[in-house]
């Protein structure tokens, strides 16, 4: 197919195209976009993996450890209160 025998569906429409020399206004970036950005970068700063590491996230290790120790120490407790009120 040449430049000759556009169909109508690959014809440039004007709005899309610059007139006399305008530059292209950029378009915005997404929240997306700008946060994939971001998460590459850091990404690429940080050190590779190191072999044999099992759980490598500190902070959310001790999250899990806390709530678990809560639910026991939860569960003792009421124990303990239902045990001394008699109930069964």
């Amino acid at each position: 197919m040449t430049g000759d025998q556009l169909t109508t569906d690959e014809q440039p429409t004007t709005g899309d195209q610059p007139t006399s020399g305008e530059q292209p206004t950029p378009r915005k970036k997404s929240y997306e976009e700008k946060f994939a950005e971001r998460l590459a970068k850091r990404q690429a700063g940080r050190a590779p993996l190191k072999e044999g590491k099992v759980f490598e996230h500190g902070p959310a290790k001790f999250v899990f450890m806390f709530i678990i120790g809560f639910v026991i120490v939860t569960h003792v407790a009421i124990l303990i209160v239902m045990m001394a009120s008699g109930m069964r």
